[in-house]
């Protein structure tokens, strides 16, 4: 039977690679399909269908009732292709998106029923490593912060996870992917799946 499982994490966890390597891993080392859809690309792809051109970092600095709506249609869109997929599908996520206003839930309780999950899992890292990850990427936008303040954000999608957890009824797991421990990473998400 196909399952649903939402991997999240805090930017620099490296939750994206995680995702993608497992997708690899179980296709060419198990012979198993496994469909990855980024939460994130699915919300460009629907501003670029309108016609506004926006930074995927820039977004969470956008309007906040803009924001809520378009997290509301990329959740439609998703559950669409989950729904085409004929195999198991990981939605790469977050659990909370840290906005001017406080932390938006990436997963409110529309998504949660659009999605179905069947599994939470977190990918994360020490504080420490994601601080260094976020200021080597100079391919995204990030924002200067301290060890505390990505302390507080692993907090907060932790408290999320198990908000989600309860109105669901999915288990929530955490995979540690350590610095250059990507594959081991990717290995254990594959193992909780059951793939």
């Amino acid at each position: 039977m196909r399952q649903v499982v939402v991997v999240t994490g805090i930017p620099g966890s490296g939750k994206t690679t995680v995702c993608n390597l497992a997708k690899e891993i179980a296709e060419k080392d198990k012979g198993k399909s496994l469909s990855v859809i980024n939460f994130g690309t699915v919300m460009v792809e629907l501003l670029e269908k309108k016609g506004k051109h926006v930074h995927r970092d820039s977004m969470r600095k956008s309007d906040l009732q803009m924001q809520i709506q378009l997290q509301k249609e990329a959740a439609e869109t998703i559950s669409r292709r989950i729904a085409e997929a004929g195999n198991d599908v990981i939605v790469d996520t977050h659990m909370c998106v840290k906005t001017g206003r406080g932390f938006l839930p990436g997963l409110p309780r529309h998504v949660l029923d659009a999605f179905k999950p069947d599994l939470f899992v977190l990918v994360e890292a020490p504080a420490e490593e994601i601080l260094s990850r976020r200021v080597k990427d100079k391919s995204r936008l990030r924002d200067i912060v301290l060890k505390k303040d990505v302390e507080e954000e692993l907090l907060f999608s932790r408290l999320m996870a198990c908000a989600c957890a309860v109105q669901t009824g999915a288990p929530v797991k955490i995979v540690i992917n350590e610095q250059g421990k990507q594959k081991e990473a990717a290995l254990k998400l594959l193992e909780v799946m059951e793939l």
